[in-house]
């Protein structure tokens, strides 16, 4: 195990201090100047054998995808990073040929490319030794690109749903170490469109969907044909097989966003950092409809990806 102290050197020396952050790596706490402006507080934590492998997982792209998963939440609160706390339970045991200072050195070199990308610092974070798996989590905080926030809450019956890039198949293609948060396209509809609700789709449509329904007590009716599927989705499974991969896979992290319709017409013309594809609109009422191209309604439970959490008694 490389020796704290000195770890925490190397660090200090990899993620210089920037504004807004006065005091980063080395003491009891940050210290982030006070603008008088709102932050955005993110976090997530990533598990070995649920979110990667370690034994087949360059521990680079861990840590890059710890990052990247909290770079996307920003994205989806029209948010820049400013700061990053990383936190690390790393195993005793490893993988064979595998050391403690290349497993933190690989990791930090992942995170590093997307705070050198960002313009953001690694400002704390803790790391402790234990006899489990290893676990990452990455608080991030953020600055707001405008005074309005688009909360998943602010949906509205005859809203347009949009969702970016396409759907399906992240994990088995492995995807989901190395996509890239759409922050680029959170800061272009920031200053051109008026977004009424948006989230990432980390959990797969079939499941986020409906947490953004819930929160503006809203339904929807989605065309089942009309949304995007990636090509990371096997060509040759059926038609029917392949929409519910971009239904059910999860892990795409990328946006669903509700808009009027008069934005949504502007939007789907327009040249954007990203594409984005109209799948359905909400409703009045609380039901979620899944169309088929020929109008009938799909009547089979589709259920997006799992953590696998203990049920609550």
């Amino acid at each position: 195990m490389v020796q704290e102290n000195r770890f925490i050197e190397e660090l200090q020396r990899q993620f210089a201090v920037t504004k807004p952050v006065i005091t980063g790596i080395g003491d009891d706490g940050a210290v982030i100047a006070a603008t008088g402006q709102a932050t955005v507080v993110v976090t997530d934590l990533l598990l070995d054998g649920t979110h990667f492998s370690l034994d087949q997982t360059d521990p680079a792209l861990i840590g890059r995808k710890a990052i990247a998963v909290n770079l996307s939440d920003l994205a989806a609160m029209t948010a820049l990073p400013t700061a990053a706390f990383v936190s690390l339970a790393l195993p005793r045991n490893l993988p064979e040929g595998m050391t403690h200072q290349h497993l933190l050195q690989r990791l930090y070199q992942g995170i590093g490319q997307l705070s050198d990308c960002w313009g953001f610092t690694v400002a704390g974070g803790d790391t402790n030794l234990w006899d489990g798996k290893l676990g990452v989590n990455v608080c991030l905080l953020g600055c707001p690109l405008s005074d309005r926030i688009p909360l998943r809450s602010g949906g509205l019956p005859g809203d347009r749903l949009l969702v970016s890039g396409s759907l399906g198949g992240s994990l088995n293609s492995g995807r989901h170490l190395s996509f890239e948060p759409r922050l680029e396209l959170s800061k272009w509809l920031s200053e051109h469109a008026d977004v009424h609700a948006m989230m990432d789709i980390s959990d797969g449509l079939a499941t986020d969907l409906p947490r953004l329904l819930q929160a503006s007590q809203c339904g929807a009716r989605v065309g089942i044909a009309q949304i995007p599927i990636h090509t990371d989705v096997c060509q040759a499974r059926s038609e029917w097989d392949r929409q519910r991969a971009a239904l059910c896979d999860g892990e795409d992290f990328e946006l669903l966003l509700a808009v009027s319709g008069s934005d949504a017409e502007r939007l789907l013309s327009a040249e954007l950092p990203c594409p984005l594809t109209e799948i359905g609109e909400l409703t009045a009422g609380h039901d979620l409809l899944f169309v088929h191209r020929d109008g009938t309604l799909i009547t089979e439970p589709l259920q997006g990806w799992q953590h696998d959490l203990p049920s609550v008694q």
